[in-house]
């Protein structure tokens, strides 16, 4: 970023080595053209003399690129770190002391102990519609996000994931952003991000933000300024993989001695961490990206600004799966969102096969839990979830296409969460499951109905996630990659597994897949110790007495044994 500045008091500045006319246009001059200078670096600077204050900004250039070749074109700074919410799309330029200020805010909380990687619990969230009036036509902002902040932590969860929070048009996910710098104006300005990261870390809780770096939204600035230079022409991915102009990583200013799209994207990287303070990055469809080794450059470039002050998190969304882009710096990122686990309970819940996955295809699901078997080698490498933005609630699939409803269907709710929890592999909640939101998928707002929770289902749902993640935290047996199988009837479509670490810490979860009752079920001969156990959902005590241990599960029921010191 240094290299924005040149001895001036205050420089705007725009990396356009190619094009010909740069200009800029501000407020404080009645939006008056006035010319820049282009250095021998590629960047035009106009060094400016302005007051405290507020300003608006865009720069007028004449555009390389081949749908307005020669044109004059007005555009946002593709570095400016605020964008106004209106149509102009004016950079915020914002002065203090004779200084560009980029953001003006101080951190509160960044002595509080954050969890590490493998003990992470994660929800993901979307601002726009987590806290916000059901009715309400304006999105969600990062302030109302905070007034809710204490429901994440009350959950247990240790992380949120932060869909696309990066300047984007209209109310989407945020998937087809502008700029790689601009927080989303429709969310807040750049210090109530802050102030969100804050007020998270206040609570223990990491924020990752989703990452989208593979594509760009059609009308973002570097596409107006000079599209062949950013962007493939034409782009190389099949059609249902083209969300955009894709960034051309593997082209070579030989002139300067740069990849502009790699410095580009690893600058937003390293600005991000270092003025939000974030704990991670979600990489966005990595499949598309493709490069490993490029994709660990820009990973790099974030664990590089870090400095192993503290735990920092990337993960991949890598669909279909690939194991070996996780594993960190073997893989370029630590893990990876594991797809396969998702449909295997999506199956379960709803009783449909989803995708080829069958609903009681126990050797696969077990196969899927193992750490050991679905080519990730550690739990610490994948990210188990029910559902994601990306699908349709399974609450809602259950209505739609299996018409189960109340009771039964929060009760096979209940057992998918004991599996996802239970399981090796980093958790993640997608917002509003845990209390049974249905809602279908779509681009389109969805808000969280928190008026659901008055119900005596859905509040019992949020009560059964709380015991579950701590069951999690409170116990390092089901954070390690020990894993056994103790049991499996395939008559019953009773399961048992076990988790243990080497301290001597040991958790069975003991589960019946059907809407039949499973009636009694015996281990023995499995290394149990006698003594007393604790079923820590339901709140009672089993003896296991010469290594038995004799239960019974009713339908659809899941059960978590843990040895009493």
């Amino acid at each position: 970023m240094d290299q924005r500045q040149s001895g001036e008091s205050l420089n705007l500045s725009l990396f356009a080595p190619n094009n010909e006319e740069v200009g800029v246009i501000g407020s404080w001059n009645d939006f008056k053209p006035q010319g820049m200078k282009r250095g021998e670096d590629g960047w035009w600077r106009l060094g400016l003399s302005l007051g405290d204050g507020e300003y608006r900004y865009k720069f007028k250039v004449k555009s390389r690129s081949y749908f307005c070749k020669d044109q004059s074109v007005e555009i946002s700074d593709p570095y400016a770190i605020s964008i106004t919410p209106d149509k102009a799309e004016q950079s915020i330029l914002v002065v203090k002391n004779g200084q560009r200020v980029w953001v003006d805010y101080r951190w509160e909380h960044d002595d509080t102990p954050l969890a590490d990687n493998q003990d992470l619990v994660i929800y993901e969230m979307h601002v726009g519609d987590y806290n916000r009036g059901k009715d309400s036509k304006a999105p969600g902002t990062f302030v109302q996000a905070i007034e809710r902040l204490d429901h994440v932590q009350n959950l247990g969860c240790n992380c949120i994931e932060l869909m696309p929070v990066k300047e984007f048009p209209g109310q989407t996910w945020g998937y087809n952003l502008r700029s790689l710098f601009a927080v989303e104006n429709s969310y807040g300005r750049p210090e109530d991000l802050c102030r969100f990261v804050d007020a998270c870390h206040a609570r223990g809780i990491r924020v990752v933000v989703d990452g989208v770096y593979n594509h760009a939204d059609k009308d973002c600035p570097l596409a107006q300024i000079d599209y062949d230079y950013w962007f493939y022409n034409p782009n190389p991915d099949p059609p249902l993989m083209q969300w955009g102009p894709k960034y051309n990583y593997a082209y070579f200013d030989e002139k300067l001695k740069i990849f502009p799209a790699r410095k580009y994207a690893i600058d937003s990287i390293r600005y991000w961490v270092e003025k939000f303070h974030i704990d991670g990055i979600r990489f966005d469809a990595t499949r598309a990206i493709a490069n490993f080794d490029m994709m660990r450059e820009l990973a790099q470039s974030a664990f590089d600004m870090v400095g192993g002050c503290k735990p920092f998190f990337t993960v991949a969304e890598h669909v279909p799966e690939d194991p070996a882009i996780t594993g960190y710096p073997k893989g370029p990122m630590v893990a990876a969102w594991h797809e396969s686990m998702a449909k295997q309970l999506q199956a379960l819940a709803t009783r449909v096969e989803q995708f080829g996955y069958k609903p009681f295809d126990m050797a696969r699901l077990v196969s899927l839990m193992n750490p050991h078997e679905n080519g990730y080698g550690s739990g610490n490498r994948f990210v188990n979830y029910i559902e994601s933005h990306d699908e349709e609630r399974v609450i809602q699939q259950m209505g739609d296409k299996a018409h189960v409803f109340d009771e039964a269907a929060f009760r096979r709710i209940k057992l998918v969460a004991a599996l996802l929890l239970i399981s090796p592999g980093l958790p993640m909640i997608w917002m509003g499951a845990e209390f049974g939101f249905p809602s279908d998928k779509s681009l389109d707002p969805r808000p969280l109905d928190w008026r659901l929770l008055k119900n005596k289902n859905n509040s019992d749902l949020l009560e059964w996630y709380k015991k579950l993640i701590r069951i999690r935290l409170d116990n390092r047996a089901v954070r390690s990659d020990f894993f056994s199988v103790e049991l499996t009837d395939q008559e019953r479509q009773v399961l048992v597994i076990k988790r243990w670490d080497d301290a001597g810490s040991m958790i069975l979860l003991a589960v019946n897949l059907t809407d039949n009752p499973a009636g009694e079920f015996v281990l023995e001969n499995k290394g149990l110790e006698d003594g007393a156990w604790h079923e820590a959902l339901y709140g009672y005590e089993v003896e296991v007495k010469g290594g038995r241990l004799v239960d019974s599960l009713e339908a659809s029921q899941a059960k978590v044994f843990i040895k009493k010191a």
